[in-house]
């Protein structure tokens, strides 16, 4: 990829996210987008090397990777590769999604920590990320595992065509579904999967749950309604009924 930019949004990681940032430095440039931090989070980020932008309020990740978006496309990145400050990505592993990306081009790549490398995820997470996946393969009709990962590769060319409205952890949902829907292939890199004892997820399972819950029915209804009217008038009426079973697992 010509020119890779790297955007971290952060809240409150001062502990992490300067070790993020030099070892991201050695790979491409580094945006980190400060939502509104107290902890100096920011200027520890620009201390290893960022260019740091900060929202002026809280916003949370949806807002964060909206600007970060934005100012990695200003810059002149051909693609924008996301990831958390809080330890929970390698930055070691960026080279295997630009590989990926580089193999299948406008692909936008996921990382995937489902296949048992690194750390247990947590019991309640992982039934969460395999509920979304089972509803999200559905909606863009491909098999895909994590799509709750914020490891990721964007297209800079996807990123200027799609318009990204969700907030918070909703954002990336919403954009497998866009790019799917806009002809961008979506590609899964295995990764680790990382959860350092006593760092606490900023995805709040209950809230942040039902607010993907919530996004993925309002876009089943919509989809089912699209497949449904797209069909020829005097054939039989398909929509891969029945929807997937929101208590099995996985893709």
């Amino acid at each position: 990829m010509p020119r890779l930019v790297a955007v971290v949004p952060v809240f409150n990681e001062a502990a992490t996210v300067p070790g993020v940032v030099r070892r991201l430095g050695k790979l491409c440039p580094v945006i980190v987008v400060d939502d509104a931090s107290t902890d100096g989070s920011g200027a520890g980020a620009a201390a290893a090397g960022a260019r740091v932008v900060r929202l002026p309020a809280r916003g949370g990740k949806g807002a964060a990777l909206r600007l970060g978006f934005a100012e990695a496309l200003r810059a002149g990145a051909d693609g924008v590769a996301t990831l958390d400050g809080d330890g929970q990505h390698d930055p070691a592993e960026l080279p295997r999604l630009i590989a990926a990306g580089r193999r299948v081009p406008e692909a936008l790549v996921v990382g995937d920590r489902l296949g048992g490398l690194g750390d247990r995820i947590p019991r309640a997470r992982l039934a969460a990320i395999r509920i979304a996946d089972r509803w999200l393969g559905w909606l863009t009709g491909m098999p895909l595992r994590d799509t709750q990962c914020g490891f990721r590769l964007y297209p800079a060319v996807f990123l200027r065509a799609a318009r990204l409205r969700e907030e918070g952890f909703v954002l990336e949902s919403e954009a497998l579904v866009e790019a799917a829907r806009r002809g961008f292939p979506l590609v899964s890199v295995p990764l680790r999967a990382i959860y350092p004892p006593g760092r606490a997820s900023r995805f709040r399972g209950l809230a942040d749950g039902l607010r993907i819950g919530r996004y993925l029915a309002r876009e089943v209804v919509r989809e089912a309604a699209r497949r449904i009217a797209v069909e020829p008038r005097g054939r039989r009426v398909r929509v891969a009924w029945p929807l997937p079973d929101a208590r099995g697992g996985g893709g």
